[in-house]
């Protein structure tokens, strides 16, 4: 919980070392989770100042789709395992048709209410390795590597752009359309579904 109270500025001084060592701490604990029949992934929440920059990389990409196919429509952003919705929810005022897809019942009912104001904005319980939108312009993921692949092979041939936040997927399969990205000191990976 401490860290959500961070402010950028303590942020900055946060030891990379130590940051990195608790993230792989927890990367392999929820490995453990998962092969006994776990979540694919835990709920962190995407911190907020990462959001933005994410978002308008997003936009562009969809936009840019959207102008190259000659279609004229809301672009759609689709997020497996939204966890509360907060990345939705900005997603939504910018003008996107919002998806969120998460496992958790609880998770689901907060980012349903969370993104009850926008009137174009879906909430669904379901598994992220099954669940297809019908139309995607723009997907983020922040999920665990075996959970970023499971995106990939359930939305393969969508021809949109998935961000995934800090973990590329646990084996892409040639997918990987552009080198990962630096955005305000985290990595961010780029896959054309």
């Amino acid at each position: 919980m401490e860290a959500r109270a961070l402010s950028r500025s303590s942020y900055d001084r946060i030891d990379e070392r130590e940051l990195g060592k608790t993230v792989q701490i927890l990367y392999e604990a929820f490995q453990s989770i998962e092969a006994v029949g776990g979540s694919l992934s835990p709920f962190v929440p995407t911190q907020d100042y990462i959001i933005e920059p994410i978002l308008q990389l997003l936009e562009a990409m969809a936009r840019g789709r959207l102008n190259e196919t000659g279609q004229r429509r809301q672009p759609v952003y689709y997020e497996p395992g939204c966890g509360s919705g907060t990345v939705a929810e900005k997603a939504a005022e910018r003008g996107f048709y919002v998806i969120c897809l998460e496992l958790d019942e609880y998770l689901a009912r907060s980012a349903a209410q969370r993104l009850a104001r926008s009137p174009h904005a879906d909430t669904v319980v379901g598994d992220l390795s099954v669940f297809r939108p019908r139309a995607v312009d723009a997907v983020y993921a922040y999920l665990l590597p075996r959970a970023v692949q499971r995106v990939l092979e359930a939305l393969k041939g969508a021809k949109a752009p998935l961000l995934s936040l800090d973990y590329p997927a646990e084996d892409d399969g040639g997918a990987l359309s552009a080198a990962r990205l630096e955005i305000e000191a985290r990595s961010v990976y780029t896959y054309e579904l």
